[in-house]
């Protein structure tokens, strides 16, 4: 992590890295619910709780370990103004041309926060999803949400709420050529639905 004065402090925060799998599909969603939780990764809940907690601390910046769950959650959260950029670097320091050079556990995502005013403007990540009960929801189900209804006991969206939706077909897989994650509009204007990851504002 880093405060404007520069200082850094290693974090370590291990997250399983979910490659992204490609299929097409159509017609999606005809199934339980529940056939589905045992095959779904594990939720970035450390993720969500660092971020958070860096935001509160007024750092400037901060580190996440490399994987492509954590980079498509940042960069759904960077293109809604959440964060202000985002790096690739080392444990120490933001450096996109010494990341890919660096073996698997030292790569690094470096994350700029952003404050207006001295308050941050990421206030909440939550995790919908529970190791307990996954909620996959419909393409319906998923409109309602973010309409402001409740759904399948998930409140609906607040006023400027973004969720991060992990898209998935009827078998619970990853849908080919699109990206795994997806803001919960950009999945719904898709004509998918998927799991509900978690929900930032």
């Amino acid at each position: 992590m880093t405060r404007g004065c520069g200082t850094f402090i290693s974090f370590d925060i291990s997250e399983s890295i979910v490659l992204c799998p490609t299929y097409s599909t159509s017609n999606l969603y005809h199934h339980p619910i529940h056939t589905m939780s045992a095959r779904l990764p594990t939720l970035p809940h450390r993720l969500c709780a660092h971020l958070v907690n860096t935001s509160q601390s007024s750092l400037a910046s901060t580190s996440l370990p490399y994987s492509n769950t954590s980079l498509a959650i940042t960069s759904v959260l960077l293109r809604h103004g959440l964060i202000s950029n985002l790096t690739l670097g080392t444990p120490t320091h933001p450096s996109p041309t010494e990341f890919h050079s660096l073996p698997e556990p030292s790569k690094r995502i470096w994350v700029g926060l952003k404050y207006r005013n001295g308050t941050p403007v990421l206030k909440k990540l939550n995790l919908v999803s529970k190791p307990s009960q996954r909620r996959i929801v419909s393409n319906k189900e998923l409109g309602a949400i973010l309409a402001g209804k409740r759904a399948l006991n998930v409140a609906g969206a607040g006023l400027g709420e973004v969720f991060v939706v992990r898209v998935l077909d009827k078998d619970g897989r990853s849908v080919k050529g699109m990206d795994t994650f997806m803001e919960g509009w950009e999945a719904w204007r898709a004509g998918l639905g998927g799991e509900l990851v978690c929900r930032a504002g």
